[in-house]
Parts: structure tokens; C-alpha cells; sequence
């Protein structure tokens, strides 16, 4: 049985961009108010958070339940790679100590950054558990979000405190395979990174299922 794929209904559409102007108009403020820069990084960072959002809009627009696996395949490794950076705002709240403003104010700020990077991100995944549902259908539901979700954290780790970036995997694919591979082949001496791992893929597991039981 065809699995009917999620849609973004206008109102929810509504509220998403209300989100993102929401978020961008307490940054202009901040910088005007401060004559700094300092957050703008947070810019970037919901850019690249919209990235796998539009790489499932793109996948549903042109039909890729009609695409071959080989071509199939290797969008979904591409969606995966930029999915991390989903979540990833969400350790951007590092920096509330810096200062130069309010920390209410700049602890609003970045979560709202957050919310919306996670609101594109479940969207996102959503999205691409229906088309990979109607791809492969007997595969069991949770055995495609729970990998995800943890695929996500061990991303974000790699992110944030070994400063590699998605791109990386083209643009120094060696050293960042090898440092990767290592965490693999050793889990025993970086259990931190495991620990960091399942916490945030068990914690992106539980809001995504919260977010999906919301009534509509």
C-alpha cells in the first residue's frame, strides 16, 4: 500500500515564515542595538538548517519515487549529510555567555534560531520517511527514524567540537573519514562521543514523535 506523503498545509507555512521573520528581526535589532556582528553566524547556520528541508521539497517536486535506486540513493545519503545541521543550533546556546547584550535577550534569540533549525529539520524528516516508506515498505518505521535521529546527534558532535563542516566529506574527505572511522573501530576510548550521540538522538527522537502527536 502507497504511503501518502506529508504536505505543509498554507497556515503552517505561515507560521514557519513568521518564525524565521521573527528570529531575523531579533538579530537586526541586536546588531543595531550593539554595533555587533556577533550572532550573525546564526544566519548561516538556519541557511544550512534549510538545506535537507529543500532536498526533500526537491525530491517530492520531482517525483522521486519514479527515480532508479542509483540515482535514489545517493540524493538520500546527500539529505542525511545535511540533516545535522537541523539540530545543530541547537548547541549554538554555548555562546549565551559571551555577552554584549541582555542574556533573556540573546537566550530568546538563539532558541528561536533553534526552533526554527528543528522545525525545518522534522519537516524535513517527515517528508522523507513517507518517500522512503513507499520506496521500501517493508521496512519497519522505526528502524528509519531511530538511525536517523542518532545518525543527526553523532553529526552534531562532529560539528560542534571537531569543527568539521558537511561539505568536508568532498572537500577533505580523508582526514575527516579517518577521524570518524576511529570513533567506530574504538568506541571504548570516546565514549563521550557515543554518550553525546545517543542523548541527542534520543532527545531529537522524543520531540519529533511530541511533534508528530500534536493535534493538527
Amino acid at each position: 500500500m502507497r504511503m501518502q506523503l506529508p504536505t505543509i498545509a498554507g497556515s503552517s507555512r505561515k507560521a514557519l515564515w513568521l518564525a524565521v521573520t521573527f528570529s531575523i528581526t531579533l538579530l537586526t535589532f541586536r546588531c543595531i542595538h550593539t554595533g555587533s556582528w556577533q550572532y550573525t553566524f546564526l544566519l548561516w547556520n538556519l541557511f544550512l538548517a534549510w538545506v535537507p528541508y529543500y532536498v526533500t521539497w526537491m525530491m517530492r517536486r520531482l517525483d522521486s519515487s519514479k527515480w532508479p535506486l542509483p540515482v535514489w540513493i545517493p540524493v538520500f545519503c546527500l539529505w542525511l549529510l545535511y540533516l545535522p545541521n537541523a539540530p545543530y543550533i541547537l548547541t549554538d546556546l554555548y555562546h549565551l555567555p559571551e555577552g554584549g547584550a541582555p542574556m533573556w535577550f540573546d537566550l530568546i534569540l538563539i532558541l528561536s534560531f533553534a526552533w526554527n533549525g528543528l522545525l525545518l529539520g522534522f519537516i524535513s524528516i517527515k517528508q522523507m520517511q513517507g518517500m522512503f516508506m513507499n520506496r521500501f515498505p517493508k521496512w519497519p518505521v522505526q528502524l528509519f527514524i531511530l538511525p536517523v535521529m542518532l545518525l543527526c546527534g553523532w553529526g552534531v558532535y562532529i560539528g560542534r567540537y571537531l569543527r568539521w563542516n558537511s561539505w568536508d566529506l568532498v572537500v577533505q574527505p580523508v582526514p575527516l573519514l579517518r577521524e570518524t572511522c576511529a570513533m567506530v573501530l574504538h568506541p571504548m576510548e570516546y565514549s563521550h562521543v557515543w554518550g553525546f550521540t545517543v542523548c541527542m538522538g534520543l532527545f531529537m527522537h522524543i520531540l519529533y514523535h511530541l511533534r508528530s502527536a500534536t493535534p493538527k
